[in-house]
């Protein structure tokens, strides 16, 4: 289904019920929108790495032997 099917649908409801389906869209909305400043309102944990971390991972990851 498009939007312009959904669209016409809306067109062809009654006032009353074109009034609910705008209430129902505008509560999904805030939902939704409710989700996401959630989601980043989160802290990302952030690493910090050393020299050492990455000569480690450098010896074990790159410069190892294949068998």
């Amino acid at each position: 289904m498009t939007a312009n099917t959904v669209y016409d649908i809306f067109l062809a409801l009654p006032e009353m019920e074109r009034q609910r389906h705008i209430e129902l869209v505008n509560e999904y909305k805030r939902n939704v929108d409710t989700k996401f400043s959630k989601l980043s309102k989160t802290k990302k944990k952030e690493f910090t790495y050393t020299k050492q971390d990455a000569l480690d991972y450098l010896l074990k990851n790159i410069f190892c032997t294949k068998n």
